[in-house]
């Protein structure tokens, strides 16, 4: 009988290991900031009292001198430290290492929140590894913050502006309640003024009268 050749099975490929950057990430970045914060106070404790404490013979009879030999030894030391731990970071690859430990810790966090799902019965959506996402899905994930942030202060803005208009309409109803409650007052001093015209029937009343009848005019126009 012919042999039969089966065919091996083969397994889906694995996605492939994110590119990790060169360029410092967060725990490399405090690392650099720890270092640079060490070597600040430390620096710091060499101030210019304290320098001239340990040398009060130059201090006293030639000062500008101490300062300026202070001054050198401070940036020496500066200079050397940072040569010293630069050459350190390059020669151990430490920015890279701890790229490399950031995805890890990063890693680890996703698969354990994928178990917690899973175990709660949850679907689970397979993720995407962020150097496969296609340019505009990148650029999309960087927009969105920046579009939330504007659309907060935005509808914070929108609401300031209904409350004022609120406030404005509350005062505007105010001021026409009191016209015309004004309005009303005139009216009755106007037929009290008539009244009297009628009862004195003197022309200098009505003539006031008449006055007082073009300002109410006046007002309500």
């Amino acid at each position: 009988m012919p042999s039969v050749t089966v065919p091996e099975s083969r397994s889906p490929s694995p996605i492939p290991a994110p590119p990790i950057a060169d360029t410092p990430g967060p725990r490399a970045a405090g690392l650099i900031k720890i270092f640079d914060s060490a070597v600040k106070s430390t620096l710091d404790k060499c101030s210019p009292d304290s320098f001239a404490a340990c040398f009060p013979t130059i201090a006293q009879y030639n000062p500008d001198v101490l300062g300026n030999l202070r001054t050198q030894i401070v940036e020496q030391l500066d200079k050397a430290w940072r040569a010293s731990f630069e050459e350190i970071v390059k020669r151990r690859d430490v920015v890279r290492s701890l790229n490399a430990l950031d995805q890890y810790i990063d890693d680890a966090k996703l698969r354990k929140k994928r178990a917690e799902e899973n175990a709660n019965g949850q679907p689970v959506e397979a993720p995407i590894a962020p150097h496969l996402l296609s340019p505009s899905e990148i650029q999309l994930a960087h927009l969105i913050p920046f579009l939330e942030e504007q659309s907060s202060i935005m509808n914070t803005q929108l609401s300031a502006t209904q409350q004022a208009n609120t406030e404005l309409l509350s005062t505007v109803t105010d001021q026409r309640a009191e016209i015309e409650a004004l309005v009303h007052g005139l009216e009755d001093v106007i037929h009290d003024l008539e009244a009297s015209a009628q009862l004195m029937g003197q022309d200098d009343v009505q003539d006031l009268s008449k006055h007082i009848r073009e300002l109410e005019t006046e007002m309500k126009m």
